[in-house]
């Protein structure tokens, strides 16, 4: 129980400061502190050195709650022994070797890349960037995005008899209003099953979906009686179509929007400058490229083999007794994932 409670008992311990990592400068081999004013040390681990800039820098990274615990110097002390904790417990893994870790070498790099992106790459890019004329091209090219008109939602019933139409008229002018009431919805379904012959909307409860009042796939009738529909819930005298009749009733009712390019500019730009980012990134990584020698061996990439999951065999293992295909080959999972840019 000992052993397993102590890596446990190291976490606690250090979880607090682990965050907190300070800038250490490194004594030269005379042991001196190469570029750090004396003045400003605040304690010293071996070769490394922790200032008044480290501690303070570390703890006003904090939110102003953690923050106010650290005003007086008892509390400093105590931060400052949870940095020391850190550099004495980070050189004994350095000693040991775990600097040369790969998995300490890949958080490294993936540190190093986060560093490299905010630094010389996102940095020099801004949303302003993106030129106006582009803006009010997508603007122009994506009108339904900022022009919309008033849109109605109507269920039918749609029957070829008028005297059957004049039934489910009747029954459904009996039903309770109200957008809220379930039983009400539910009821004109019902009356959809029992009396409607449209097999297209009739399988859809009667629904035909949100329609603007130039509509041209729902019959002008219909479009007409229910742009004239009041509130949610109503329903519309006997409409004749050139199918029969129809009874329409009112479930919803969207209205339009007409914004602006001045309105409308930040989003675009906004949305525009992820493309433009992208494509100086893909830029960026191309031209690292061309400065470093890469070679690739799909022969050995080749023998690359997926494993699945537990109980099963290698994603593209064969059956007993067949030959055994080429596996495919992937990214190591390992490898530093490329950043990503949301």
């Amino acid at each position: 129980m000992a052993t397993s409670l102590r890596p446990l008992f190291l976490t606690c311990a250090l979880g607090a400061v682990a965050f907190t990592l300070p800038a250490c400068k490194r004594a030269s081999s005379t042991g001196e502190a190469r570029n750090v004013d004396p003045s400003q040390i605040v304690a010293k681990v071996d070769d490394a050195v922790i200032t008044v800039t480290d501690v303070q820098d570390r703890i006003n990274k904090q939110s102003p709650f953690v923050r106010a615990r650290y005003t007086n110097a008892d509390k400093k002390k105590e931060f400052l022994d949870g940095l020391v904790k850190f550099e004495v417990m980070a050189a004994e893994a350095a000693r040991r070797g775990y600097d040369k870790d790969p998995d300490v070498q890949r958080v490294m790099k993936q540190q190093m890349i986060s560093k490299l992106m905010q630094k010389d790459f996102e940095s020099k890019l801004k949303v302003e960037d993106v030129p106006d004329a582009d803006v009010e091209k997508y603007y122009n090219e994506h009108p339904t995005e900022f022009h919309q008109k008033d849109e109605v939602r109507v269920s039918q019933i749609l029957v070829k008899d008028k005297g059957k139409a004049e039934r489910a008229y009747a029954e459904a002018r009996a039903l309770p209003k109200g957008p809220a009431n379930v039983m009400d919805q539910k009821g004109f379904r019902d009356l959809v099953a029992k009396y409607s012959e449209d097999d297209e909307s009739k399988p859809r409860g009667g629904d035909l979906s949100f329609f603007a009042s130039d509509s041209a796939t729902v019959p002008k009738p219909i479009v007409e009686a229910a742009f004239n529909l009041k509130d949610v819930g109503d329903v519309a005298p006997l409409i004749k179509t050139d199918k029969g009749w129809a009874i329409i009733r009112l479930t919803q009712k969207r209205p339009g929007f007409n914004r602006p390019l001045a309105e409308a500019k930040r989003q675009i730009q906004q949305r525009l400058f992820r493309d433009l980012r992208s494509k100086a990134m893909d830029t960026f990584v191309d031209d690292l490229k061309k400065k470093s020698s890469i070679s690739i061996s799909d022969e050995n990439l080749a023998k690359v083999v997926v494993e699945a999951g537990a109980g099963s065999s290698p994603v593209g293992a064969p059956p007993p007794g067949t030959p055994a295909p080429r596996p495919v080959g992937i990214q190591p999972s390992g490898a530093p994932a490329a950043p990503t840019h949301p």
